[in-house]
């Protein structure tokens, strides 16, 4: 699959990853991607809810985030730092009436992260439900696990997939996960891909043929 590696500074990664402290449990200018887990358990792209569960996209480790979003009066105040800080300390409630009833916006703990689909389409997720977290926080925690490991293959392509169960009161309920399905190094090298020869000529218009005819990803164009 040609994928977009997003590539960072090897030693801002090993500076970002080597000071976390794991929770295993701003955007802005960019698309976001959302997740409907009353409903219909897909991800959508964009105010056009366009679907895109299935989809693998290419993470920006560097912009992994924690910390507390505050929804009042459909605004969201962000408090967002990167992983490798202290969590920070959540908004102070808010206290407000509405059509007489006495009413509270608190913070929620969140996660952030930016991602590029393959068409290059570069988006925003930010969670602040459990389920969301969760899914983020696994991501992390093979992040960690592999630096731990001194693996060069620190950047991942993740896939966009969901689980669901049934509660007793609400019925059933969609849960979000990442699947990380490929890992690079800095240099765009995927772990686990063989090292092959310099091809021939005729080896290389041949695999150019085979690639056009049988490899060739499909491309979507999204709108966003």
């Amino acid at each position: 699959m040609n994928m977009p590696v997003i590539k960072a500074n090897t030693s801002a990664v090993a500076s970002l990853l080597g000071n976390i402290q794991v929770n295993t449990t701003q955007a802005g200018g960019t698309t976001f991607l959302s997740f409907d887990a009353k409903r219909t358990g897909e991800w959508t792209l964009g105010a056009d809810k366009e679907p895109c569960t299935g989809d693998v996209f290419s993470l920006d480790v560097a912009s992994l985030k924690h910390g507390y979003i505050q929804w009042h009066m459909r605004k969201a105040n962000r408090l967002l730092v990167p992983i490798n800080q202290p969590l920070p300390l959540p908004q102070e409630p808010i206290h407000y009436q509405e059509k007489g009833k006495e009413m509270v916006s608190e913070a929620n703990e969140a996660r952030s992260l930016e991602g590029t689909f393959s068409d290059g389409v570069r988006f925003t997720l930010e969670v602040s439900s459990f389920g969301g977290r969760k899914a983020v926080d696994g991501l992390i925690t093979e992040l960690v696990t592999r630096f731990a490991q001194q693996s060069p293959f620190l950047f991942p392509q993740v896939e966009l997939a969901s689980d669901s169960y049934d509660h007793a009161s609400y019925g059933k309920v969609f849960t979000p996960e990442l699947h990380a399905v490929a890992w690079f190094d800095a240099e765009g090298n995927e772990e686990g891909a063989p090292a092959l020869a310099a091809p021939t000529k005729q080896a290389e218009v041949q695999g150019e043929q085979v690639r056009d005819e049988t490899l060739a990803p499909v491309v979507r164009r999204r709108r966003a």
